[in-house]
């Protein structure tokens, strides 16, 4: 009997049998925390099984590697695999060129995983239903799944705008895209122009790959919200390829990476800093964990936070890329009456975004900071810094319209330009208002902020918009399981 026949032999006999979710991040800490949070929000609702209807249980485990094992939640079962990729490399977003490296790099993540994939699906042999939930760039895993007999479905660790705007650009490119500013084309849902500089050509030229594989996939999953991202959702639900198919936004998820211990009493100095000031009068910047900084912009950006006269916390996780231009302390923190200094460890960024003090955040647009954000109801300064980055910004800036710009870029050489302390500080005051600045446009960004801030949270609460398409999706992937046909078709 195939494993494709043993489980369904098991739906039949067991129809209130637990789903068995296996979970499969890309080797990047920003792939991996999303998924990891939702393993462990799978893992939970099984603990609480009396709770939850039959028809929605699951429970939950990873496959990773040993680095990224060490930091899965503690409550969903890890399938770690070894990873030998030349040069030790352990995740994508810290290869010193990810042009040069990611052929290497994928080829090493399929041979680790996909047997340990594998093995995890038929760890079960036909004892209760499984499907699999893996990121949107690892293209062999519906090969994997199909294989084995057992459902698939797409996570994508983006949001759906820019994912949207992607699919439009590859199926709909005009010409003018090598010139721009361009209108994104193909009845996008929303009219918005971008140009080169802001398009991920590298990623554009890998989507087919992509679109082929979630072709094979019985679902496809957002971490975002409807009410942040319905319309281009179901844009992109228009222009999948293969088989229909439905889209579910399923976000935000919570942060399931374990910070580092501390005492159950200690509560970190940065918040602690934040509980002495006024409500909505510091401004929070962060970069993310790997998108380092110039050693001279980390100057400009520490000249300019001084001159914007706003009270500041600023973390930098990451060390700053050598420029010769100076040296930075690769571990500090600092603390004064205007500014609080962070450097080289973790930070609760999430418990820092809801603090009341916190009424803005300059953040380098990456998808898991801007939905902390959204969630919090924090207006945002824009910075981009690669990838869907800058579609993000555009997303914030023209569609949310929760958001304001730190730089122009227009041409390739804009990114590599220093943006100047004069720049970041007439940022921050368009941000954070006073001083002479459209006190009007700042009102209506933070009455927006808070607007999409109340959404988000509802859709994670119970009856939310987020909870209903994660338990629709449960309940389609169990009655795949029922049929006789292939369950990706």
């Amino acid at each position: 009997m195939s494993q494709a026949e043993r489980s369904r032999a098991v739906a039949a006999r067991r129809p209130d049998a637990p789903l068995h979710l296996v979970f499969v991040p890309f080797l990047a800490r920003s792939h991996f925390v999303p998924l990891a949070a939702k393993a462990a929000a799978s893992s939970a609702a099984s603990r609480a099984e009396h709770e939850v209807a039959a028809a929605t249980a699951t429970t939950a485990a990873i496959v990773t590697t040993a680095h990224f094992a060490a930091l899965a939640p503690a409550s969903v079962p890890v399938h770690a695999a070894p990873l030998r990729c030349p040069g030790g490399h352990e995740d994508f977003s810290l290869l010193p060129d990810e042009a040069s490296f990611a052929p290497t790099f994928f080829a090493a993540a399929e041979a680790a995983l996909a047997p340990a994939l594998t093995a995890a699906i038929r760890a079960h042999d036909g004892r209760r239903p499984v499907a699999v939930v893996s990121d949107a760039v690892l293209y062999w895993a519906p090969r994997v799944a199909r294989d084995c007999g057992v459902p698939h479905v797409t996570f994508h660790t983006i949001g759906a705008f820019a994912a949207a705007a992607m699919v439009a650009l590859h199926l709909y490119r005009p010409e003018v895209v090598l010139t721009g500013p361009f209108a994104v084309p193909g009845g996008f849902p929303h009219p918005v122009r971008v140009n080169r500089a802001q398009v991920n050509e590298e990623a554009l030229a890998n989507l087919p790959l992509f679109r082929a594989a979630e072709a094979q996939s019985c679902a496809v999953v957002f971490n975002s919200v409807s009410a942040l991202e319905s319309d281009f959702a179901a844009y992109y639900q228009s222009q999948l390829a293969g088989t229909p198919k439905k889209v579910f936004l399923v976000g935000p998820t919570r942060a399931a990476v374990s910070p580092p211990p501390r005492a159950v009493t200690e509560r970190d100095p940065i918040l602690q800093w934040l509980d002495g000031r006024d409500a909505g009068t510091v401004v929070y910047v962060c970069f993310g964990s790997t998108c380092a900084l110039g050693e001279s912009q980390l100057r400009e950006l520490a000249a300019g936070l001084r001159a914007s006269g706003r009270p500041f916390v600023w973390t930098i996780p990451t060390p700053p890329r050598g420029d010769g231009t100076g040296s930075c302390t690769e571990r500090e923190e600092r603390a004064s009456s205007h500014g609080m200094v962070v450097a080289g460890r973790w930070a609760p960024q999430a418990e820092i975004l809801a603090h009341h003090a916190v009424g803005g955040f300059v953040t380098h647009c990456g998808w898991n900071s801007v939905l902390e954000a959204v969630s919090a109801g924090v207006p945002l300064a824009t910075w981009p810094l690669r990838a869907e980055q800058f579609l993000n910004e555009v997303f914030l800036v023209e569609v949310l319209r929760v958001g304001v710009r730190v730089r122009e870029v227009a041409r390739e050489s804009d990114l590599e330009a220093v943006v100047p302390a004069d720049a970041v500080a007439r940022a921050v005051g368009r941000l954070m208002g006073g001083d002479g600045q459209d006190e009007e446009a700042v009102a209506a960004r933070r009455a927006r902020s808070r607007e999409l801030g109340a959404a988000a949270r509802a859709a994670v609460a119970e009856g939310g918009s987020s909870c209903g398409d994660w338990a629709r999706l449960v309940y389609e992937l169990k009655s795949f399981h029922g049929r006789d046909s292939d369950p990706q078709t």
